[in-house]
């Protein structure tokens, strides 16, 4: 078993963004994500072909630095035992990611045909399976935030 040295408490203002791993940020998300958590964009639990989902930042990928590689690896591994819903938005026939791109990547190297998505604004088209929703804000913070979401 690995052995794992005890944590560091570090201030929050110290940490840094390294541009060259992170993606580019997506202006239509984080608006999306306002709107939902006030209650002005619904928001759906749903199964999605994963033919439909594509990253927001086409440019990014697991071999921009090695340390996500191996979290997508790492992912990869926990979506093979448990699926973990992506944070997506519908554009047109797509369901665009530019929240999660590590459990994208699992994804679409376990070639799954569907995905469980946490889906800001209504998902429609062919393959498209609601599960709930539209979820109240409390329900909807708690699926964009990590929280737990009782089926009804």
């Amino acid at each position: 078993m690995p052995q794992f040295s005890e944590p560091e408490r570090v201030r929050v203002d110290s940490l840094k963004i390294d541009p060259a791993t992170a993606p580019k940020s997506d202006e239509t998300l984080i608006r999306l994500i306002r709107e939902a958590v006030h209650g002005k964009v619904p928001v759906y639990l749903a199964i999605v072909p994963l033919a439909r989902c594509g990253p927001f930042d086409v440019d990014y990928g697991p071999d921009v630095h090695p340390g996500v590689a191996a979290l997508t690896e790492a992912r990869a591994e926990q979506v093979a035992e448990q699926p973990i819903a992506m944070l997506v938005y519908p554009k047109g026939r797509w369901f665009v990611v530019s929240d999660d791109y590590p459990t994208l990547w699992a994804y679409r190297r376990n070639l799954p045909d569907y995905v469980p998505c946490v889906v800001l604004g209504k998902p429609e088209g062919e393959g498209v399976e609601i599960v709930q929703g539209p979820l109240t804000a409390e329900e909807a913070k708690a699926a964009i935030f990590g929280g737990s979401v009782e089926e009804k």
